[in-house]
């Protein structure tokens, strides 16, 4: 996901601003809500903030969205240079069963599934996460840390027993892996997102690329509008 990163209120709060634009079969209102709110109220949990030489920034996410036609998408991508655009296809189900961002880390297009229960179970923030850049942890295994697991932990991930599928199963066992619910946005993660830029700066910074696919049902790419 592509965004861009602004000083705010009076060079307090640095402000990270997306807009999603979502088409496809299932893309409607009531599901853009639910995605929006999870993703707006996950990152702006922590309160995370930011700080150099004495001066100290609070990281605020306005992430705002919009439904448009698969034409509108096709029209929108074709000319786009705005980091804040982002195009995501909203299906029921793809080739690959489970939603995804682009080609890279970064990407401004992705292909989510209603089937992965956008907005109620943390794949949207999770998704979210990967297209600010954010890569799975090298280390999948939480155990003992007795904190909820981060929000780029992976499916599969072994974590303390009250935050599995199953609290009584054997980790790593049927039922003894994450239960995606449980994630939450850690500070460290927010950080991790402006490593690459200078909250600081007076001038836009810029998140993530811009390859501006636009993706079949299926999740195929169509020829790259860039």
């Amino acid at each position: 996901m592509a965004a861009v990163a602004n000083l705010r209120d009076n060079n307090t709060t640095i402000e990270i601003s997306a807009t999603l634009f979502l088409y496809g079969s299932e893309a409607a209102t009531e599901i853009g809500e639910l995605i929006i709110k999870e993703i707006n109220q996950m990152y702006n949990e922590p309160r995370a903030k930011v700080h150099r030489m004495g001066m100290s920034l609070e990281v605020r996410f306005n992430i705002r969205y919009a439904i448009i036609s698969t034409e509108e998408a096709f029209t929108l991508a074709s000319s786009n240079r705005d980091h804040s655009s982002n195009f995501i296809r909203i299906e029921n189900e793809n080739t690959i069963t489970r939603s995804f961002m682009g080609f890279g880390l970064g990407d401004n297009a992705g292909h989510w599934l209603t089937s992965d229960q956008l907005g109620v179970s943390t794949t949207a923030a999770h998704e979210f996460g990967h297209c600010l850049g954010l890569d799975h942890p090298a280390n999948p295994d939480f155990r003992g840390t007795y904190t909820p697991p981060p929000i780029m932990a992976a499916r599969g991930s072994l974590v303390d027993p009250e935050y599995q599928w199953n609290p009584l199963a054997k980790a790593g066992e049927y039922g003894g892996t994450m239960k995606p619910v449980y994630r939450k946005v850690r500070e460290e993660e927010v950080r991790e997102i402006l490593a690459g830029i200078d909250p600081f700066s007076p001038e836009t910074q810029l998140i993530g690329y811009l390859s501006n696919n636009i993706f079949d049902r299926t999740g195929k790419p169509y020829p790259s509008l860039s």
